[in-house]
């Protein structure tokens, strides 16, 4: 069972930073504006914020691979490119393994991530692209020209990232 969870893992890590841009082509990093709470805090927090605030955090929290970020994600239905992490997570036996799939997700999306040469400062100009009830869609520029879009949901009154695909 650990070997294809971190194959899987692996896989995951793999498409979404192959998608976001493997490589940097140049141009200035992002700004930081509008990454901090209220409070100055850069992590993901527990008080509803501003929908983009918190996609922004939990994306460069996970390719940072922090494992602070955790909660932002809804693990039970998770969506990454070119896999469901969210149906594997939900096979997990026990509380253990489930947070041990968290824990190596993180890792392994982030070290795929920084290897292919890509950086969170790539994604640039985050905004939010619609907004249904209780889901916002939040979209961000990649270097390679194609855009990332980052789910935010509600559930239980938490703020949740849900899915992150590429177009």
């Amino acid at each position: 069972m650990k070997r294809s969870l971190l194959l899987f893992l692996l896989a995951a890590g793999c498409c979404l930073s192959s998608a976001c841009g493997a490589k940097r082509q140049g141009g200035e990093g992002a700004s930081n504006a509008g990454s901090r709470n209220e409070s100055g805090n850069s992590g993901v927090g527990r008080t509803a914020k501003a929908d983009v605030v918190f996609a922004r955090e939990a994306v460069e929290g996970l390719l940072g691979g922090d494992a602070a970020v955790a909660d932002a994600f809804d693990w039970e239905n998770l969506k990454v490119p070119g896999a469901d992490a969210g149906e594997a997570y939900r096979e997990m036996p026990d509380d253990e393994n489930r947070e041990e799939f968290r824990k190596g997700f993180i890792e392994k999306f982030s070290e795929s991530f920084k290897q292919s040469g890509a950086s969170a400062s790539d994604l640039k100009n985050w905004r939010e692209q619609s907004k249904e009830g209780e889901r916002t869609t939040v979209a961000v520029d990649t270097t390679t020209g194609k855009t990332m879009h980052v789910l935010v949901v509600r559930r239980d009154g938490r703020q949740l990232v849900s899915e992150l695909s590429i177009e």
